[in-house]
């Protein structure tokens, strides 16, 4: 019995392209045996989160014009003894050409590239005030050599984070890495301590005294306590009247515990993220403040 005209024309056109091509014979399509296509529907992926990705966590300037810490009386290579317009200068500059007392009889090169340091201060631990904890050695800009004699050297200041002054030494230029790591949640009010090591702000770049988000600033942690490039420390206070807590001393602060057995609670004040680390030291940038920070207050790896 043939079907109807009009059922007929409705089921012709309720048949898809892809069902007509699978339907037909090797003679409807040239002799040739093909298999049917299957129609695929694919969903795209969308791209991860740029924010969940590794950031940098500070800037080349951070590290290149801050510092480090090592023992008093550090020898270096060669010292700054002349500059080409020492007749007109006493500080000097980015492009400006100084004179080492340094040369072939030390290894020194054309085309060698050093920093150009500067002895800082003396830093003590907040927490023990007569305890050193060395002597911190300012980067005050970067020098490549033009040449070398036998005793001396010419060199050209590349870069100068500050006024370079005649007195000022030469050491080994070495790139120091930026980290890059992701960005975990802040520690907020009852948050237990994590039980790693505890240790303190010990020293502000540009010795800015209250400190916020992006100040550099250097604690009293180091590979001797597992700390890394990359680590994020919780910066917090013991606060608990004025018999407790951090105190003027002299142009820092110092850190009173309380005695063995009180328990008082922990007031969070920002995150920190290492940026260097020395043996028993570590550089890095404050990433979030939530009051002001200061020299004394304490740090713990998250």
């Amino acid at each position: 019995m043939r079907l109807p005209i009009g059922r007929l024309g409705f089921v012709v056109l309720g048949v898809t392209a892809a069902a007509v091509a699978a339907a037909q014979t090797p003679e409807m399509t040239g002799g040739a045996i093909r298999e049917p296509q299957q129609t695929v529907n694919r969903v795209e992926q969308a791209p991860a989160s740029l924010e969940a990705a590794p950031q940098p966590l500070g800037y080349e300037s951070d590290l290149y014009c801050f510092g480090y810490l090592a023992a008093p009386g550090e020898r270096f290579v060669a010292k700054i003894i002349g500059a080409e317009s020492l007749a007109e200068q006493e500080d000097f500059i980015t492009d400006d050409l100084l004179y080492i007392d340094g040369g072939t009889d030390r290894g020194i090169r054309a085309g060698d590239e050093f920093w150009v340091v500067a002895p800082g201060t003396e830093i003590f631990d907040p927490a023990h005030r007569r305890k050193s904890l060395g002597q911190f050695y300012n980067y005050r800009g970067r020098a490549v050599v033009l040449c070398a004699y036998e005793r001396s050297s010419i060199v050209k200041v590349m870069d100068s984070c500050t006024d370079i002054p005649i007195g000022s030494y030469v050491k080994p230029f070495e790139p120091i890495p930026i980290p890059l790591a992701r960005r975990g949640p802040s520690a907020k009010a009852c948050d237990p301590a994590s039980g790693k090591p505890i240790g303190q702000v010990v020293y502000t770049k540009d010795g800015v005294i209250s400190l916020g988000a992006d100040n550099v600033v250097m604690v009293n942690l180091g590979v001797a306590d597992g700390i890394q490039p990359g680590d994020s420390l919780t910066i917090y206070r013991v606060a608990f009247g004025r018999e407790y807590s951090i105190k003027p001393y002299g142009d820092y602060w110092s850190y009173a515990p309380p005695p063995p057995g009180m328990e008082i609670p922990r007031t969070y004040l920002g995150e920190l993220s290492v940026l260097q680390v020395g043996d028993r030291w570590a550089v890095g940038r404050i990433t979030e403040s939530f009051r002001l920070i200061q020299i004394g207050d304490q740090v713990e790896l998250r």
